[in-house]
């Protein structure tokens, strides 16, 4: 049985998505596991659908089994995203490689720079603090370091996020000691943060979520999409940022200070605080709030932190894996996994001892479904209630 593993969030699941996998599947992989993000982001954002939703256009795309990536580590920086995720299927005891995008000409540099930043020299470390004294970002600062070391042609596309990502996995794989084999695979079509569809149907998914932020059209969808994905959204509830300003509003009236939620420094607390009195809605106030040293990204997972109440720091590695869905083909690898995870396999909330970890999931959920039904009108899905989905 050889397994592969990835770390995704099908944002929504688009045909650059199912490439990944076709190509995994040809090299004689028996199942793919994917850790997902559960309603919540990495960019700090709501998911644009809800996490069964994305996890069924998984499961139709080739997905065989999806895991869910808890939101402590789904809404974080990409050092404990990829922790979380790696953790989780290092722990499962199964999984043989794990998968992920690169861009052309990088799949060696991605290791060369994994193996360095594992255990940088000391001179990397200090030259990168005077970088961040002097006020650059953080991934400006790293790559300015490390240009001590690399020619800048190996360099030059750092600042990606799946470059980024990709040398996280890896760092977090030499971390775990772990057997997993990392696998990368040259992405195709348009780049990550794209906002224009891609003529040759492989767009990005910031693209497809500014489509249908406007209309849902799904003539055009089928040509980026899955036809069973595009199904899948037909009968979905789309929920976009501004979605959630009232809960965010609500919470920041009613917290003195922040800095005991993830990642709030004083500094960033108090301009929080002084910074209310202006607050229109969740997007606009991220632009309030950002500034030179900290990106507009950054400000919104630490609000998104803030309004989940996650406080507190994210366990190095996942304590729990929670089956959001499967094919019934996979059933032997579920029962093999049974039988070697490391971890709790949790496929029944209600039979589940609580991790504190697990009772910010759950709700994380509750806060998204009650968007939901504001939103739309529709009664309130409970979590405890929700049921996995299985593909034929």
């Amino acid at each position: 049985m050889k397994v592969t593993g990835i770390i995704a969030e099908y944002n929504p699941f688009h045909n650059g998505h199912k490439y990944q996998i076709d190509e995994i599947k040809a090299n004689e992989c028996d199942y793919v596991i994917a850790v997902l993000s559960g309603d919540f982001t990495q960019r700090g954002e709501p998911s644009i659908v809800d996490k069964y939703a994305r996890t069924r256009m998984a499961l139709l795309g080739g997905v065989d089994l999806v895991i869910e990536l808890p939101v402590i580590y789904a809404t974080a920086d990409a050092k404990r995203f990829a922790s979380g995720g790696v953790s989780i299927l290092h722990n499962l005891g199964v999984v043989d490689e794990l998968a992920f995008g690169v861009e052309a000409g990088n799949e060696q540099i991605i290791l060369k720079l994994a193996e360095f930043l594992s255990d940088p020299p000391a001179l990397y470390e200090e030259t990168l603090d005077g970088y961040l004294r002097k006020g650059y970002s953080y991934p400006l600062a790293r790559q300015k370091a490390l240009e001590l070391y690399f020619p800048q042609s190996m360099l030059s596309n750092l600042d990606k996020p799946n470059t980024i990502l990709a040398i996280e996995y890896c760092k977090a794989i030499r971390s775990l000691h772990s057997d997993i084999k990392p696998q990368a695979i040259t992405r195709k079509g348009a780049d990550y943060s794209a906002t224009e569809l891609d003529v040759d149907g492989m767009s990005s998914a910031s693209a497809i979520r500014l489509l249908l932020s406007e209309a849902f059209v799904d003539s055009i969808l089928y040509d980026h999409m899955p036809a069973e994905c595009v199904d899948v959204l037909r009968e979905s509830k789309f929920m976009f940022l501004n979605d959630f300003s009232s809960y965010l509003h609500y919470k920041l009236m009613h917290e003195t200070d922040f800095v005991d939620f993830l990642d709030v420094t004083s500094a960033f607390s108090s301009r929080i605080t002084s910074s209310i009195p202006q607050f229109i809605d969740f997007d606009s106030f991220i632009s309030v709030l950002k500034s030179k040293n900290i990106t507009h990204t950054s400000v919104n997972r630490l609000l998104t932190h803030i309004m989940l109440n996650i406080h507190g720091n994210a366990p190095v590695t996942a304590p729990y894996a929670r089956v959001l869905g499967f094919r019934r083909s996979a059933e032997p690898l579920l029962s093999e996994i049974k039988r070697r995870s490391r971890i709790p396999l949790i496929t029944k909330l209600a039979d589940t001892d609580m991790h504190s970890s697990l009772e910010i999931d759950i709700a994380s959920a509750h806060i998204y479904e009650v968007a939901v039904t504001d939103k739309y009108h529709i009664p309130i899905r409970n979590e405890y209630e929700r049921q996995i989905v299985i593909v034929d």
